[in-house]
């Protein structure tokens, strides 16, 4: 798989001591950047302080910044994260640079895309949705990591994703809002999931649940697998590292479901165990829970 594309917001974490790099679809980006340095990463900063600072933690980290757009009349995106007991709550800076990503000469070069991963929360607004529908169209598999965030969603806009989808991923709370937004029946988690699978007609669901398992339903079999015990200090991110490793193992290196699920929960696991999503998550690591 020589063309993987992550489409969405980039932006600052604002913690109560600390600002760290994030964004899911970014996020996704750094951790498969340390399997493909060919990764690319289609997003918009600020022309301002922010913006620069993205700027320069691409090039220290060696990154693919060839489709980082800079947008000269917004701002770069921040978001404020409050933690309680590691999870956090999120208040979301609008009409920022990573809502009006555009389709320039960069993306149009794009002309096959092998694998496009994407989030909801750039949807909210349109010009970065009408940009990620033409993505979309030229995607062999389109990876969908639903995030939904505040009340930057409805059902047109998820009903369209989901369905433009092959792969879904969503946790508990986001397999419960579309249980209610569209009406499903099941009272519980595996029925729940076999009928968004089937009225999206979807090639695979995972549903991740935190601290206790994972599980992806291919149409035919759930694999599970339970989470690694670790000393979690911040759960932001450790879905997205999660994302990152499964598609590298299943989707580039063409591994088991059963064991690229296992190796993607445990960089989910390891995550956890440190500040901010960017964090180095070592082979040796990985490994080490892995066998433990």
């Amino acid at each position: 798989m020589t063309n993987i594309v992550c489409f969405g917001e980039v932006l600052w974490d604002k913690y109560t001591d600390r600002i760290e790099l994030g964004g899911a679809p970014f996020n996704v980006f750094f951790r498969l950047s340390q399997f493909d340095k060919n990764a690319k990463f289609i997003s918009s900063v600020g022309n301002d302080k922010l913006g620069v600072e993205i700027l320069d933690f691409f090039k220290k980290n060696k990154l693919n910044s060839s489709f980082l757009q800079i947008d000269k009349t917004r701002k770069t995106g921040t978001v404020k994260i409050k933690l309680d007991a590691g999870e956090p709550s999120y208040e979301i800076t609008q009409n920022v640079a990573w809502d009006f990503i555009v389709e320039n000469k960069n993306s149009k070069s794009l002309k096959i895309i092998d694998l496009l991963i994407f989030g909801s929360l750039s949807c909210r607004n349109e010009q970065s949705y009408s940009t990620l529908k033409k993505l979309i169209n030229k995607s062999k598999i389109k990876v969908l990591d639903l995030n939904l965030r505040q009340n930057y969603y409805d059902n047109e806009k998820i009903s369209y994703l989901v369905k433009s989808s092959n792969f879904l991923k969503i946790n508990l709370e986001e397999m419960f809002v579309l249980k209610k937004m569209f009406e499903f029946k099941s009272s519980d988690h595996k029925g729940i999931i076999k009928e968004i699978f089937n009225f999206f007609d979807l090639q695979y669901l995972c549903l991740t649940n935190g601290s206790v398992n994972s599980f992806i339903y291919n149409g035919i079999k759930f694999y599970e697998q339970k989470s690694f015990k670790v000393n979690a200090i911040d759960n932001v991110g450790a879905g997205d590292n999660f994302l990152a490793a499964f598609i590298w193992e299943f989707f580039a290196k063409k591994s088991s479901i059963q064991n690229s699920l296992r190796i993607a929960s445990a960089y989910g696991a390891l995550a956890t165990t440190k500040n901010g999503a960017t964090t180095d998550i070592s082979s040796t690591e990985v490994n080490h829970l892995v066998i433990s």
